[in-house]
């Protein structure tokens, strides 16, 4: 395996030689120069990536073609199909991903029928200049205009829904505003779309298919009720729809996202922060003192600094060959198993990395 190196600057863009940074290379470098040694010195991609991030690729996919009014379902069946072709061992460490994620789009689509946004753009590339004059990059979902204006947007899939506190003090929404802004766009603020990777429950049907099983359901109105009917056509001597299953249907239809009310879905949140100038620009002097310390360390020398904690496991496609390389053990057989060498920013056309946060 062939390991290019660079000559400046961390990553150049290929067409034009300037220097480039991404909020995921500065994310990665201040939490660890030896994982942004391995990802952008490097170079290096996981031959396999993990469940969240295939799910997540494929649902953002599918998230673009739909706010953009094209063809999301041909597109899933195209992947679908790809999916089918892969071994046996991979689709076991996937899981069932072409019916679960099917599932999630049915289910977002139904809940945000209400919804009044106006997607203006979708996956759209915006880039200006640091005082360096190198350049910051920043990939935005979808731009939005509803009644209060316009928005940026960012899909997120998460296992759960996350505490709203933290995007208070995120950095990425705040680059991106600031990048918006100095391009003349005049963003009111920025909107996480969250989605659970984890699909709906289908209520499991029990006593000789008389009843759905009583048992905690994580569920939303469209799988439950699609699995009521489904029951109704295929057990109608024997399963009654019960005043419990017409009070859960009720329930779970009154979590529907209906604009100015609160949301209360366990699936699909929209969080919407506006921030001030001040905070944009202090993000964006915080970022900067990042990209001059990033692109002027010397990952060539030893000695390339690690950060070793809980996260590692879960935040780092590297963990591999960085602990055998800290016990002093032959890295190569490891790379060439685990790992090709690529373009570290290619993942504004294929999505690869080890997370969703994008530039």
């Amino acid at each position: 395996m062939t390991i290019p190196r660079r000559d400046t600057g961390l990553y150049l863009n290929p067409d034009t030689g300037r220097v480039v940074s991404t909020h995921s290379m500065l994310k990665t470098f201040r939490r660890c120069p030896k994982q942004t040694e391995f990802k952008y010195d490097m170079r290096l991609k996981r031959r396999l990536i993990g469940s969240p991030l295939k799910r997540g690729t494929w649902v953002h996919t599918l998230l673009e073609l739909f706010h953009g009014e094209e063809d999301w379902e041909a597109e899933h069946k195209k992947l679908s199909s790809k999916f089918d072709e892969m071994f046996d061992e991979e689709k076991d460490h996937y899981g069932d991903l072409p019916r679960e994620i099917m599932t999630i789009m049915r289910s977002y689509i139904w809940h945000y029928q209400q919804d009044p946004w106006k997607v203006l753009e979708t996956e759209f590339t915006i880039e200006t200049e640091w005082p360096d004059g190198s350049i910051y990059r920043g990939k935005v979902d979808a731009l939005i205009e509803n009644q209060f204006g316009l928005w940026l947007v960012d899909h997120k899939t998460h296992k759960t829904l996350p505490d709203f506190n933290f995007r208070l003090l995120d950095a990425q929404s705040g680059l991106y505003l600031w990048a918006a802004l100095k391009n003349k766009i005049p963003v009111k603020g920025f909107i996480w779309n969250y989605l659970r990777w984890k699909a709906p429950s289908v209520p499991d049907l029990v006593y000789k298919n008389t009843r759905l099983s009583k048992r905690a359901l994580d569920t939303d109105y469209p799988t439950f009720t699609r699995a009521v009917q489904k029951y109704r056509r295929d057990h109608g001597d024997t399963f009654k729809v019960t005043a419990d299953v017409v009070a859960k249907q009720r329930s779970l239809k009154a979590q529907q996202y209906r604009p100015g009310e609160p949301q209360t879905s366990t699936f699909f949140r929209r969080d919407i922060l506006e921030k001030d100038i001040d905070m944009l620009k202090e993000v964006a002097r915080e970022a900067y003192r990042t990209h001059q310390r990033m692109n002027d360390y010397d990952f060539e020398a030893p000695g390339v600094e690690r950060v070793v904690e809980r996260s590692c496991t879960f935040m780092c496609s590297y963990t591999d060959i960085c602990t055998a390389q800290l016990m002093g053990g032959n890295i190569m057989p490891i790379l060439k198993q685990n790992y090709i060498v690529g373009d570290p920013n290619d993942y504004y056309n294929d999505r690869a990395g080890e997370d969703r946060d994008k530039e």
